[in-house]
């Protein structure tokens, strides 16, 4: 049994194999009379294009004898009398066109009522209803049994993760604290900028927050077990601020909402549901994932991860840099040619690889016996692999830059970065890749760790950059993460 069927009241409100007998008779069905149907149009389609061909024929002869009648024109009146559009015609009709639009209109239908009958688009996202329907727009799948039936199979069998996914996405839009399980506490307030215009005080245009208000509606009711109430809040802020014209205040308070606008365009909301804010942080933990222990302690070293007599260091967890990640990684560095580059736990050298591409002087600093193995494979005059744990490398600053994906787990990272700082030169540079919680986590710890870094931050562009959402999940996560950049 998965978390969500123990959070949500009503376990049938996500659909799963258990229903797919019932689809895939269904299914079946609707096969049969669409093909049925094609069939149909593309007789009627052949009988019309002959019909047409047997008036165009007729016509020929017809239009000498008018031609001759009104000397090559129609009358004016004719042309330009009050009824000249009943009249209009064509002579032709495009079969294949024509049955390709119908196939095309025909099929997209069918997707969108089986997307909306399996109960998939009620726990669907806003952003992923509309990828659904963008990928639709760009080539409709042809209805077959076989397309429908594996599409269908895979997409049930993903329906907890659909869910989940989309809390995550709506949540972390509203406000950058649910990019991490942790981030948001109960009774925290929402600020909202520039929701209403200042001069209208009507909703901002373009602003897309309403789709995310929306989307967290539908997921509170799902969490609450009752039916969800499309665009309830949004009536209900209309309501509040009323007619006319001009900026304004205005608080209303829904079932699951307190939210209060101010005349500058902003708003607050506050959750009044503490109990379904506990259940939705139990989704998202189990969305992003624990991170498996991947760092050793400082008094670990190679030996003990085959003798045993520490720590099972062995199962430590790598989480290998897929390579959006280092792309972006080093995309603002320019390293230069020659360049003294260190690479503390380099893993199996995914970058150290890109790093010799651009002839950098490189250190590779990896404590697992095995890893360190692979990392040889780069060893040569511009590389030295040195099989280690970093924490006890001295820190002797010589590195112009420091590219690092270190241990996610717990707080090691922070070691890590503080370490690497410490072997960089003066003008050197440091880019790491970071769980979320570097940014978002609020312990004692987090925050003295950044209010360091922000003695060393690269100015306006501030110290982190956001990746993408599941940057990691090729790798086995799929925790929100962060690229911090420091300049010594």
């Amino acid at each position: 049994m998965n978390m969500v069927s123990e959070i949500l009241p009503n376990g049938d409100d996500i659909p799963s194999d258990d229903s797919l007998p019932a689809l895939q008779t269904e299914i079946s069905t609707i096969v049969e009379s669409r093909n049925a149907a094609i069939a149909t149009m593309q007789e009627a389609l052949d009988n019309l294009s002959a019909a047409y061909a047997v008036s165009n024929t007729r016509m020929g002869a017809a239009q000498g004898f008018a031609n001759r009648a009104h000397m090559g024109a129609m009358p004016p009146a004719y042309i330009f009398g009050p009824k000249r559009y009943e009249r209009s015609h064509t002579r032709k009709i495009d079969v294949e066109d024509s049955m390709k639009a119908f196939v095309a209109d025909t099929d997209a239908s069918i997707w969108s009522y089986l997307l909306e009958r399996s109960g998939i688009r009620s726990i669907m996202d806003v952003e992923a209803i509309k990828e659904w329907e963008t990928s639709m727009a760009e080539g409709i799948p042809e209805v077959t049994l076989e397309n429908l039936t594996a599409t269908f199979q895979t997409i049930m069998a993903d329906a907890v993760l659909i869910f989940k996914r989309g809390l995550a996405n709506a949540f972390s839009k509203l406000d950058r604290r649910f990019k991490s399980h942790d981030g948001f506490k109960i009774g925290s307030r929402i600020i909202l900028t520039n929701v209403f215009s200042e001069f209208s005080g009507s909703w901002s245009y373009g602003d897309k927050r309403r789709e995310t208000i929306t989307d967290i509606e539908r997921v509170f009711a799902k969490l609450d077990g009752v039916a969800p109430d499309p665009h309830g809040l949004l009536h209900a802020i209309e309501a509040s601020r009323g007619a006319g014209f001009g900026c304004r205040q205005s608080e209303v308070e829904t079932a699951y909402f307190k939210i209060r606008g101010f005349k500058n365009g902003n708003a607050h909301l506050w959750f009044t549901r503490d109990d379904l804010v506990v259940k939705a942080n139990k989704l998202l933990a189990e969305f992003y994932g624990e991170v498996i222990p991947d760092a050793a302690p400082e008094n670990v070293q190679p030996e003990h991860f085959t003798s045993g007599s520490l720590v099972r260091a062995k199962d430590l967890q790598f989480y290998a840099t897929p390579s959006s990640v280092l792309h972006e990684l080093v995309r603002d560095l320019h390293i230069f040619e020659g360049a003294r580059v260190l690479e503390p736990s380099a893993g199996t050298g995914d970058i150290v690889q890109r790093m010799q591409g651009q002839n950098a002087r490189i250190t590779a600093i990896e404590i697992h016996p095995d890893r360190a193995k692979q990392l040889r494979r780069f060893a040569s005059a511009g590389c030295e692999v040195i099989e280690g744990n970093f924490l006890t490398y001295p820190a002797t600053a010589c590195f112009d830059f420091a590219i690092m994906n270190p241990p996610f787990y717990g707080t090691h990272w922070m070691d890590h970065v503080r370490h690497a700082w410490d072997c960089l030169k003066e003008g050197g540079k440091l880019s790491a890749v970071l769980p979320i919680s570097a940014e978002l986590g609020q312990s004692s710890k987090h925050v003295a760790f950044r209010r360091w870094a922000e003695k060393h931050s690269r100015g306006w562009r501030g110290l982190f950059t956001d990746l993408p959402a599941e940057s990691f999940a090729e790798s086995g996560t799929r925790i929100n993460t962060v690229i911090l950049t420091l300049c010594k």
